[in-house]
C-alpha cells in the first residue's frame, strides 16, 4: 500500500471516529514516503484529539518544512480566496478559519509564517485574514505579520498589531478606564517569585500561554499554593484576584460574545454550579432549563445585555478594535460586564449535539455569515 492510498484510508478512519486506526494509517504513510505532507497534517490533527501533542507538533513541523503554505481551494465555485497568516502550533494557536469560511465559495491558502525566513511564492489572494492568536510563542509571528500587512497591497482582516494587545496583563490596561466593563489585573509572576510571596488570596493562577482551563486553578490558602507549584512545572504564571461572578440562583454564567466589525453577536451560554466555567464541562446537555436560557440568549442578545450591558458592549467593542474577535465574560455583582478574555482565536462552530442544540443552527450562522459580508466589502472597497 502506498503513502497515497495510506493517507486516504487515514482519513476514512478519522471521519468514521477509529482515531487509532486513522493515526496508524497515517503513520503508515509517512514511513512509506517522508514527504507525504497530507499524511504528517493528518497526524498532526488526529494526535492532537488522541492527546498526543508533542506527536502533533513534531508532524506539523515536518510539514511545514515541505510547503509553509498548504491551500484548501473552494469546492464549487470560488467568490474569494483568502491568505490566512497561521503560526505553528496546536489548534488553539489560531482562529480556526475552516469553521468560518464556507468551503464551497471561500478558497483559505494557510501560511505558516517564519520570522526568521522570507516570503515564500504566495498564491492569489483577494485578502489577508490573520489568524495568528495571541502568546509569548507568537509574538515574533505577530510582528513578522504587521510588517508583511503593511506592504501586502491587500485589504487586511484583524491587524496583527491589535491582536498583539489581547494578553492577559495588556487587555486589563486597555480597559482601565472603561465605564460599563470590568477586566481584572492580571499580574505575571515567575514561579520563584510566586513562591516566595504568593498572592492575597483567594486568587487564580495559571501558566502562561495555556488556554481551555488548563492549569487553572482557585488558591484559598497557602497550602494550596504549595500544592499547585508542587504539581505544576511552569516557570511562568498569571495570578488575579478570584472574582466570585455567580448569579441569585447560585450558578455561574459565562457568554461567549463575538465582534464582526464591531457587532456584537452571541454565540453560547454556559451554566455551571462550578465557578470555572467551560461550555464542554457545564451541565448543559443534562437541563433542559440551561438550553432554554441559552437559546432565549442567542435569539434576542438584548434579553441579557440591555442598558448599561448594552452600553457595556458597545465600549468593549470600541476598545477591541479587531475586525473579528471574542469575549468570555459575565456580569459581575455591580452589574458590569466581567471580560475574562479577549481572543481572535475562539473557536466558533456548530458542531454540538443536533437533537439538543438544534437552535444553535439557526443562529450561530448569523456570525458566519457578517463575517463573510465583512470581508466582502472590505475586498470590493
Amino acid at each position: 500500500m502506498d503513502a497515497t492510498i495510506s493517507t486516504a484510508r487515514g482519513r476514512d478512519l478519522a471521519r468514521a471516529g477509529r482515531l487509532d486506526e486513522a493515526l496508524a494509517a497515517f503513520l503508515e504513510a509517512v514511513e512509506r514516503d517522508e514527504r507525504a505532507v497530507d499524511a504528517h497534517l493528518g497526524i498532526y490533527e488526529v494526535a492532537q484529539i488522541l492527546r498526543q501533542p508533542d506527536l502533533a507538533l513534531a508532524h506539523q513541523r515536518a510539514a511545514l518544512a515541505l510547503a509553509p503554505v498548504h491551500s484548501t481551494p473552494a469546492s464549487v465555485h470560488q467568490d474569494y480566496a483568502l491568505l490566512v497568516l497561521c503560526a505553528p502550533g496546536l489548534y488553539e494557536a489560531n482562529t480556526p478559519a475552516d469553521l468560518l469560511f464556507d468551503a464551497r465559495r471561500v478558497t483559505l491558502h494557510r501560511w505558516y509564517v517564519d520570522p526568521e525566513r522570507p516570503a515564500p511564492a504566495l498564491p492569489d489572494h483577494d485578502a489577508v485574514f490573520v489568524a495568528i492568536g495571541e502568546s509569548d510563542k507568537a509574538a515574533a509571528h505577530l510582528a513578522f505579520a504587521e510588517r508583511f500587512a503593511a506592504s501586502a497591497g491587500k485589504p487586511v482582516i484583524n491587524e496583527p498589531a491589535q491582536i498583539a494587545r489581547l494578553g492577559r496583563v495588556s487587555l486589563a490596561a486597555t480597559f482601565a478606564g472603561a465605564a460599563h466593563c470590568r477586566v481584572v489585573t492580571t499580574t505575571r509572576l515567575a514561579r520563584a517569585a510566586y513562591a516566595a510571596d504568593g498572592f492575597p488570596t483567594p486568587h487564580i493562577v495559571r501558566p502562561v500561554d495555556s488556554h481551555g482551563g488548563h492549569g487553572l486553578t482557585k488558591i484559598d490558602d497557602d497550602a494550596q499554593r504549595a500544592t499547585y507549584l508542587a504539581e505544576m512545572p511552569a516557570e511562568q504564571l498569571y495570578v488575579a484576584p478570584f472574582i466570585d461572578y455567580r448569579s441569585a440562583d447560585g450558578f455561574f454564567r459565562k457568554y461567549r460574545i463575538v465582534f464582526v466589525a464591531g457587532e456584537a453577536f452571541p454565540f453560547h451560554l454556559a451554566i455551571s454550579p462550578n465557578w470555572m466555567v467551560h461550555y464542554y464541562n457545564a451541565p448543559m446537555a443534562e437541563h433542559r432549563w440551561m438550553r432554554d436560557e441559552e437559546h432565549a440568549f442567542l435569539t434576542d442578545i438584548a434579553s441579557v445585555f440591555n442598558g448599561d450591558l448594552g452600553d457595556a458592549l458597545r465600549e468593549a467593542a470600541s476598545l477591541l478594535p479587531l475586525d473579528y474577535v471574542g469575549i468570555d465574560c459575565a456580569i459581575d455583582g455591580d452589574g458590569k460586564l466581567l471580560i475574562f478574555e479577549a481572543d481572535n482565536a475562539l473557536i466558533i462552530h456548530m458542531l454540538d449535539d443536533p437533537a439538543l442544540f438544534g437552535y444553535k443552527r439557526i443562529y450561530v450562522p448569523r456570525i458566519l455569515e457578517a463575517l463573510d459580508a465583512m470581508v466582502r466589502r472590505r475586498i470590493t472597497a
